[in-house]
């Protein structure tokens, strides 16, 4: 496959590869960010959640009195918040003593409670007996099942020994975790937001500043299809060095199938030279060595011929920028050999597409189209069919089909006519040489022959060639 038509999918994109380094940085960051705006804002929400409940344990340390008569804890006062007064408000405050499974045995409670008390997980209700006077926050479900977020303190009266009573205070969590909740979904959409703002930015922000190397991709194609001589354009710093380089190497180019012309010409000059002088002393001798001189330099003219033939195709093939329009030449063609084979009242079809355009030279598709029509020509009854369309195969070739309705040949005689000098019938007029020459001619333009039977009865050959986009 032509490297010069490699689909861009295909390859890796330096667009996408630069992108892609940027949001390998930026998502992790902002992810990062999110979530410690989360683990802040969650961190202050229950930090402010848990301060009217230590004020409020810190009042009822400050209300407790015992009784001198029977030792019973009482209170001078309660918390002034009226929701410690509804019953199952949410809020709720107990003072008493814990069990083993960590139940307050309520001595003092709140009127929220409604005869109820408070449950501690277990772990937490140790840590609170082992470490006397440390506020300790825990998690509990309410009276009403709710859940609850809860402070307790053990704390030591010394008109009761050594007994700790544990305060404990507690409100309904959800309106915290509805709080934070929302404010996560905010964060989170926020910076992803923000990170897709990002990449897409950083994607302009690439794409503009490669537009140069895209706009010098197409002016190098511009100049491979035959539009432009050369790569111009105004371009940055950066990128003009590549297209003056580019622009050296498309004259090199240039320069050395020019070379190789010439060459090829003098080394035809300096061969057909002396055949024609050998040719022409065995005409005017009777012998049978004459013979053989005129028979063998027949030969060696018509191999030099074809050789040289074969290597101007091929210089050409390599060439950049040669454009031939298909329709012109093959219409042109077709009335030349219509005119030349009048005898046989020839009906010649041509159906081409619009605009297809060979990207070589055109008296390479005029030898290459002229020997397949005056192959059909020689052959056919008296109805030859031309037609011409652009493969979708994402190479740009240009597919020429040539069906007549002559004898048509075997298909195990197909390989025998491709070769050089190959005639299946020495009486029709030709050398042999010109399925041979179409086929070296489209190979020297990455192309191809093929040869099938025809709708029309006869032959069909199928000539590939490199196509190109019409001008606009």
């Amino acid at each position: 496959m032509d490297a010069s038509h490699v689909s861009p999918v295909q390859g890796r994109s330096l667009v996408w590869r630069l992108v892609r380094v940027a949001a390998m940085w930026a998502v992790p960051a902002f992810a990062f960010t999110a979530f410690a705006l989360i683990w802040f804002y969650r961190s202050s929400t229950y930090r402010m959640f848990d301060d009217p409940l230590v004020s409020t344990i810190q009042s009822l340390v400050s209300y407790v009195e015992i009784d001198p008569d029977d030792g019973r804890i009482m209170l001078s006062d309660e918390p002034i918040d009226p929701n410690y007064q509804r019953a199952l408000s949410g809020r709720y405050w107990v003072i008493g003593e814990l069990d083993g499974e960590g139940r307050l045995i309520p001595v003092v409670g709140s009127p929220s409670l409604y005869g109820a008390t408070l449950v501690l997980p277990l772990e937490d209700a140790t840590k609170i007996t082992g470490n006397l006077g440390e506020v300790v926050t825990s998690v509990s479900e309410g009276p009403d099942r709710e859940p609850l977020r809860l402070a307790a303190q053990a704390v030591i009266f010394p008109d009761l020994g050594d007994r700790p009573v544990v305060i404990a205070a507690a409100a309904d969590r959800r309106p915290a975790v509805k709080a934070v909740r929302q404010f996560s979904l905010i964060a989170l959409g926020l910076m992803s937001v923000l990170a897709l703002g990002l990449v897409s930015a950083i994607f302009m922000q690439v794409r503009l500043g490669l537009r140069p190397l895209f706009d010098l991709r197409r002016r190098v194609a511009d100049v491979r299809e035959g539009k432009a001589r050369a790569v111009e354009g105004d371009y940055p710093m950066e990128i003009k060095p590549l297209a003056d380089e580019l622009n050296t190497l498309i004259g090199h180019n240039k320069d050395v199938v020019e070379y190789a012309r010439t060459h090829v010409a003098n080394l035809a000059h300096a061969l057909k030279t002396p055949l024609a002088v050998l040719v022409n002393e065995a005409d005017d001798k009777s012998t049978p060595l004459a013979e053989i001189v005129a028979r063998q330099s027949g030969i060696m003219s018509k191999q030099v011929d074809h050789h040289l033939r074969r290597a101007r195709a091929a210089t050409r093939g390599q060439s950049i920028g040669a454009r031939t329009p298909l329709n012109e030449t093959v219409s042109s063609l077709a009335r030349t050999l219509q005119k030349i084979y009048r005898d046989k009242d020839l009906d010649i079809q041509v159906s081409l597409d619009d605009g297809l355009v060979f990207r070589g030279e055109k008296r390479d598709l005029e030898e290459m189209v002229g020997n397949l029509l005056d192959n059909a020509c020689k052959w056919t009854g008296s109805k030859i069919a031309v037609s011409a369309q652009m493969l979708d195969n994402g190479l740009g070739n240009i597919t020429i089909t040539i069906d007549d309705d002559g004898p048509g040949l075997a298909r195990d005689q197909y390989d025998v006519v491709m070769q050089r000098g190959a005639r299946l019938d020495e009486a029709t007029p030709g050398s042999g040489f010109g399925l041979s020459i179409v086929s070296d001619l489209a190979k020297a333009y990455k192309g191809g022959l093929a040869l099938d039977k025809s709708p029309l009865g006869g032959l069909r050959t199928i000539l590939t060639i490199p196509g190109s986009e019409a001008d606009a």
